[in-house]
């Protein structure tokens, strides 16, 4: 797969819009299916890229887009889950080897696990996006950064003043299995044994669900 890829977008509304602003800020050369005739017309005003009018579930249309060509295929309407895998099944059947991604509109992301590559669930990101926000304005300590899989999570955690952590270097705090501390966010500190986790600092840590409260309680109190 190239450094600069190349990706067909099917919906060119909201999801897929932003998704391919933000790859083409990127680099990469995005061609996006959109079937409403207006709205075509307005992402031809405002994006600098390759729109096909049309149905992306017809090959036809899914043929017009030069697959071939084409490291990804990313369905982002907002025709349901099926339909998105559909299109992606339907663009494997014309170049067996392109990635494919589906937007879904469920979070059992298991049901689509050997039909599609990877699939995005647009409504829970923002729910998380929106979780964070009012943990910050709230000044709870705690943001989740980024789920990196279904059991894995990414998060910010400011060390509170009375916390158990608190003014320890790292080798001497007893993480649990499954919990390691990955940088400093106000030190810009990689982790090392004698980094100190001092109280009012933020630090990202890789935890498991099933530590993560332990965790919290560590650097929380």
């Amino acid at each position: 797969m190239s450094t600069d890829l190349r990706v067909v977008i099917v919906g060119g509304q909201h999801v897929g819009y932003h998704a391919a602003r933000h790859l083409n800020e990127r680099g990469h050369d995005v061609v996006i299916i959109e079937k409403d005739r207006d709205r075509v017309e307005y992402l031809s005003d405002q994006y600098d890229a390759t729109i096909i009018q049309g149905d992306g579930g017809r090959r036809s249309i899914l043929e017009q887009a030069d697959l071939g060509r084409s490291d990804v295929l990313a369905a982002l309407t907002g025709y349901g889950a099926m339909t998105n895998v559909g299109i992606c099944t339907m663009g494997l059947n014309i170049v067996p080897d392109i990635g494919t991604v589906a937007r879904i509109d469920h979070g059992d992301r298991d049901e689509y696990t050997g039909l599609v590559d990877q699939v995005v669930y647009p409504e829970e990101l923002a729910a998380h996006a929106a979780t964070n926000e009012i943990i910050h304005v709230a000044e709870g300590g705690v943001q989740a950064i980024e789920q990196v899989t279904s059991d894995l999570t990414l998060l910010e955690l400011t060390v509170a003043n009375d916390a158990p952590v608190a003014g320890r270097q790292l080798s001497e705090v007893a993480l649990p299995r499954g919990a390691v501390v990955v940088a400093g966010r106000d030190s810009n500190q990689l982790p090392g044994p004698e980094m100190v986790l001092e109280s009012g600092f933020r630090y990202l840590v890789a935890v498991r669900t099933d530590v993560s409260d332990e965790v919290v309680r560590l650097f929380r109190g």
